[in-house]
This record gives structure tokens, C-alpha cells and sequence, in this order.
């Protein structure tokens, strides 16, 4: 991987999910779609629970187009926030933009 975060593409797959987790291991696959979850202990009502606070999804839009969303979750909220909407078109040799990034705050 170089210093921008990039390296060669060894088969089709549109994601690479790489994930180290400390003690309990680390992970790496090529996948077609990803959803990840990361939950954090908070304290509320009187008791602690184990909360969702950010949600990663990335998936393959009709016309290829390549969507990784990034969401935030708080119990106090009716519904997550979108923060991050990141798209690539990988087989559009004109596309001009590799990445496009859409970071407005969007009700989700």
C-alpha cells in the first residue's frame, strides 16, 4: 500500500475490507459488499449497554457505480445521520473523479 492508501487490484471484487483488531485478530478480504458495525459501551437508563455508533456499508449501485456510506447512530436520536457518502465508478475509464465525496450531514 503507498502512502495515498492505495495498491494494485488482484481480482473484481469492489471492496477490501481490512480490519485489525487489536488482541482478538485482524482480518482482510476482497468482497463484493460490506456492512460493519462498531458498537461502544455507554451508560444510560441506570445500566450499561453496548451501543451502535457507527455503521460502514459499502455496495454496488445499478451501473457499477461503487457506494460506501458512512452512518452515525445515538440512542438519543430518531433516526442515524449520514456523514459520508463516498462513490467510485471503476470501470468508466471517463469518469473523471476517482473518488467522489459527498460529506454533508443527510437524515438517513
Amino acid at each position: 500500500m503507498n502512502r495515498l492508501g492505495t495498491n494494485t487490484v488482484a481480482n473484481e471484487s469492489g471492496f477490501r475490507v481490512d480490519c485489525d483488531a487489536g488482541e482478538a485478530g485482524r482480518f482482510r478480504v476482497d468482497t463484493d459488499s460490506v456492512w460493519v458495525k462498531v458498537g461502544q459501551r455507554i451508560w444510560r437508563h441506570g445500566i450499561e449497554e453496548m451501543c451502535y455508533s457507527i455503521v460502514v456499508e459499502g455496495k454496488k449501485e445499478q451501473g457499477g457505480t461503487l457506494v460506501v456510506r458512512v452512518l452515525v447512530f445515538n440512542p438519543d436520536w430518531d433516526e442515524p445521520l449520514q456523514i459520508a457518502c463516498i462513490r467510485s465508478r471503476p470501470h468508466d475509464p471517463e469518469c473523471l473523479t476517482a473518488l467522489g465525496c459527498n460529506l454533508d450531514h443527510v437524515a438517513f
